[in-house]
Parts: structure tokens; sequence; C-alpha cells
């Protein structure tokens, strides 16, 4: 993807427009690290915290030419999130009683998710301090809310998205459209699809990155009057990546990134466009954005793109390779994708088609209007024999359960540090306040996404190895001979890349 998109935007403008934007990020990070400053800070410090890490970000995959990962329309669903509620409040629709829940939320936010993951409860946090937190929080919320709300609707709020909004359910992309406009509610709703599991070729949708100038604009307006400074990207960038060990890790991620790249490449020469290749595609983009990310001291960004990364292999796993060689599961979750673009842009798309799949795959299935009320679900694409349909938490949860085996660097198994992440993940890229009142090592400890990221990928190489090989020995055929040698080549490139990356990645690092 070339700059085409963004030639209105001088590249020197955002040079100089990134360094103003970090610097006043910096200083809020600062103040939200500072405990004797708890409950001074406003709902501005708050929300611009969230929104200008967005910025940063979503400026600098700009500049270094990251268009086409997936990770960076997640930066740009954050922002327009982030920017909805910024505009309640300046239109005097968040009162000084919601600022001061906002401040308690915090522990509502992470017992709402956490309970979701009892097998995880060991090692998030202390579970007794979570609850009691949690009991204090929601203490807290019924002193405040008792004159004006029931028992009912308080203990609805409690359990809601966002708790400090008084509303038992907040629907984004309705905030999104009565505070930016339809126009922009459009672009959350195809940027939320885009983060979820998909057949993962939106890297290639011209549609959806000529739309890159429209946050840019956005960003750029929102933050216009941020005051000069000396720090630019390019003299910021320079700096980081003048050391030798940033060097040394960005080749070892381009490497990595080539090696996919080389794989997906093999399985376009075989059979045109295909699901295979465009989800090997997708995360070598998704990785190389990760890397400046790491390197350029964002980790809350890494943090936040490992639930785009673990959805989008354990889709693949479910929809490829468990479901190999009926092809109409995928076809369900090409058909759920088409389906909810339509839906986003406001426009109906017929199912029938996707019905056909779908009896093709159960002929003694469910009848097609119980079909279609469930194929619309986030998850539809999963939809079983009876109707049913399983959660993206099951299907992330069943997929990781492949790994758990020790992690050499501490006393957990991988498993339940990638689902510990993996709720870590939703928590901080949602505009709900979390990001300014989380731990450090919520949103800072990045290390084992990176290493889990690399062993999820040998998995996933080594179970379509075993497919095309299985293949070849039923068929006697050198068909696929020049794909399973580069999945082979893969494998053990990745592998050895890993074990670089994890020594450099173990070298202690300086906090800024």
């Amino acid at each position: 993807m070339q700059m085409k998109y963004v030639t209105q935007i001088i590249v020197e403008e955002l040079n100089t427009f990134w360094g103003r934007l970090f610097t006043y990020n910096h200083a809020l990070m600062k103040r939200s690290e500072d405990e004797e400053l708890f409950g001074t800070e406003s709902f501005t410090d708050i929300i611009d915290f969230y929104l200008t890490s967005q910025a940063l970000t979503f400026v600098k995959d700009v500049l270094l030419q990251h268009i086409g990962s997936p990770g960076m329309l997640l930066t740009a669903r954050c922002f327009l999130e982030g920017l909805a509620l910024k505009r309640l409040y300046q239109k005097g629709q968040i009162s000084d009683l919601q600022i001061e829940l906002l401040r308690k939320q915090v522990h509502l936010i992470e017992y709402n998710y956490y309970k979701n993951f009892q097998d995880i409860a060991d090692i998030i946090l202390i579970p007794e301090k979570l609850l009691k937190d949690k009991d204090d929080a929601v203490t807290f919320f019924r002193e405040k809310l008792s004159s004006s709300h029931t028992a009912k609707e308080i203990n609805d709020i409690v359990k809601s998205n966002l708790p400090f909004l008084c509303q038992d359910h907040v629907v984004h992309r309705k905030t999104v459209a009565e505070t930016l406009g339809e126009d922009y509610a459009k672009l959350y709703g195809l940027y939320s699809q885009a983060i979820h599991p998909s057949v993962n070729d939106f890297y290639s949708n011209e549609g959806i990155w000529s739309t890159i100038p429209d946050i840019l604009l956005l960003i750029t307006q929102e933050y216009s009057t941020l005051p000069l400074t000396r720090l630019t990207f390019e003299v910021y960038y320079t700096a980081i990546y003048t050391a030798v060990l940033s060097r040394k890790y960005n080749d070892l991620v381009v490497q990595e990134c080539n090696s996919l790249n080389q794989i997906s490449n093999e399985f376009q020469k075989t059979f045109g466009k295909n699901y295979t290749s465009d989800t090997l595609t997708s995360l070598s983009l998704i990785l190389s954005e990760i890397c400046s990310d790491k390197l350029l001291g964002l980790p809350e960004q890494v943090k936040s793109k490992w639930k785009i990364i673990l959805d989008m292999l354990a889709s693949f796993q479910k929809c490829y390779l468990s479901a190999f060689p009926r092809e109409e599961r995928f076809k369900l979750l090409e058909e759920h994708e088409r389906m909810q673009i339509k839906r986003n842009i406001g426009e109906e798309y017929p199912l029938d088609k996707a019905y056909n799949y779908y009896k093709s795959l159960y002929p003694n299935g469910i009848e097609q209007s119980i079909f279609e009320k469930n194929f619309r679900t986030t998850t539809g694409y999963s939809i079983d024999d009876k109707g049913s349909t399983e959660s993206l938490t099951r299907i992330v949860k069943d997929f990781v359960s492949k790994f758990s085996v020790k992690n050499p660097k501490s006393s957990t198994s991988w498993d339940r540090v990638m689902l510990l992440d993996y709720v870590e993940s939703q928590m901080i890229s949602h505009a709900n306040g979390y990001l300014w009142y989380a731990n450090s090592g919520s949103w800072g400890d990045i290390v084992n996404i990176i290493m889990a990221t690399d062993h999820c990928l040998v998995f996933i190489l080594k179970e379509i190895l075993l497919l095309f090989e299985t293949h070849r020995i039923i068929d006697k055929s050198s068909k696929y001979k020049s794909i399973i040698t580069a999945i082979k080549t893969g494998i053990n490139t990745i592998k050895k890349l890993s074990a670089e990356k994890a020594t450099i990645l173990e070298t202690p690092g300086i906090k800024v």
C-alpha cells in the first residue's frame, strides 16, 4: 500500500505533530503514575491519555507505512470510541458525579472481565483483593446512586461495559453516531468488523484504507493546539533505531515477516486468492507494526493488539485446520464477513447462499429462519447442527489449551499467560478509562505476548504442514512439494529467529 491515501497530509507536518503528541502523552502518563495525585485527574486528562496513545500510534503507522495492518484499524476504532466520549463530556453530558464514578470503576472493569476466566484466577493480581476492590466499588456506586436509581438499575450498571455512564449497556457505535455523525459511525462499524475474526483480507480492501485521511483529519484537528516542541518523530525514531539491539531486533522481525510472506506467496501461486495466504499476510503486517510499537515505547499498543492476533489464529484453526477438508466452514466465515460489511453500511445481505453452505455441512440442521437469526451474531460462522454458536472466548480458550506446557521463564503454563494477556488486551483497548488506572504490568508486560505469538505461528504452520504431508502420502503426489518445502523452511526460520528475539528481550530496557 502506498502513501497515496495521505497525499494531502504533508509528511513533515506529521513529523513535528507526532513530537507534540508524544510530549503531551508522556506528561499525562507520568501524572497517572503519581499516586499522590489520585483524585485530582480530570476527565480530559483520562480520555486524552487514551486518545493520544491511539493518535501517536496511528500517525506513526502512517509515517512507517504500516497501512494494511489490522492493528492500524484497531487504533482508528479506538480513537473514534474515545473521541465520542470526549464529545459527550464537552456537551455537558458527563457530570461531576459520573467522573467520581469513573475513578472507582477500574475495579468493576477488572472484575467483569476476569470473572469469565476463572481458569487463570490464581495468576490475576490477588484474587481476594480483586473481589474486595470490586465489592468496595459496588458499595461506592450504591451510595452515590441510591437516591436516583433502583437497586436493580444499580446492579445492571455495575455489570455494564462502562459503569460510570450509569447505563445498563453502552453501544459505542450509537455514541459515535450521536457525537461524530453517521459517516464516522459506519467507519467505526467497519473497523470493528475488520479487527474481529474474518477471512483476513481487509489489508487489500481499497475502500477501507482510503478512509485513513478521515481519521488523520480528526486527530490533527483535535490536537492542533498542542504547544510546539523540539521533539519530532524523525529525531525520536533515529535515536531509538541507532541502538544496536533495536536494529538487530527489527531485523529479526523483518526476516520473520519475510518468511511468512514467502509461505503466503507459495499458497497464492497454487491456489490464487486463499484464506491461508490472507491470514499469513495479515499476521506479517501486524507483526511488523507491533515491532515498531515495542521499540518506540508504546507497550500498551502491543498489549491491545494481542486480542487481534489471538482471535485471528484461533479462528483460523477452527475454520480451516479443524474443518479441513470441508470448505463449507470457511465459506460460512466468508459469507458472514460479507453480511457484516453490508450491515455496517445500513444495507441488507441475503443469506440464502450461507444457508446452502450450512445445509451442506449439516443436512439435518435447523430451518433457515432460525439459522439467519443466529448467523447474524458476532460468531455466527461457528453455527452447529443445533443452531448454537460458540462465543469468541470459547474459540480462543479451545485454541490456547493446546499450549498448556510450562513457560520456561515463569512458573505458569503458556496457555494461562496467553489468556491473562488476552483479558488485559480487551480492557486496555476500549475507551473506558482503564488505561489511566491500570497497573504498570497490565499494560507494560509484553514480552510474553511477543514470544507466545511466535509459538502460535510455529504451531499453526506445523498443523498446515501435517495436512499437506498427509495429502501427499495419500495421493502419492508431489503436487504440493513447493508449499511443503516453504512451510518447513518457515518453521525452522521462525524457531531460530524466535530464540534470538528472546535473548534480546531479556536485556533490561530503559523506562521513559
